[in-house]
């Protein structure tokens, strides 16, 4: 019972502290994510905004998952390529902003993520 009560605790503390993180200069220049949620035209649509620390310029990284199925138990499913490189021309809102693609195949629910 209380090896629980410490689990939950430390979950509970570990949270709490990532959620005050998310609005820290550290989350913004390390971990800011999101995905591509749209393409028109020339356009990428990513759901990264302004409540997420993104600015007219900035540079982002471009993943994709691909299933690969796994071969044995315990091995992933999944790989993570590179696709390519988005650049912020506009913050739409808190939650979105509009980016060219500076290179790559950039497609829909691929994964993005400020370039480091």
């Amino acid at each position: 019972m209380l090896n629980r009560i410490m689990k939950v605790t430390f979950l509970v503390v570990f949270v709490g502290l990532l959620v005050a993180c998310s609005g820290s200069q550290f989350y913004h220049e390390n971990i800011m994510r999101g995905k591509v949620v749209g393409i028109d035209n020339d356009e990428v649509v990513v759901c990264i905004g302004s409540e997420d620390g993104a600015e007219t310029g900035q540079e982002l990284q471009v993943y994709r998952y691909v299933w690969e199925g796994a071969e044995e138990e315990g091995d992933d499913d999944y790989r993570v390529d590179y696709v390519g490189t988005l650049q912020i021309k506009s913050v739409v809102n808190g939650h979105f902003a509009r980016a060219i693609s500076m290179k790559g195949n950039v497609k829909k629910h691929d994964i993005v993520e400020l370039k480091k």
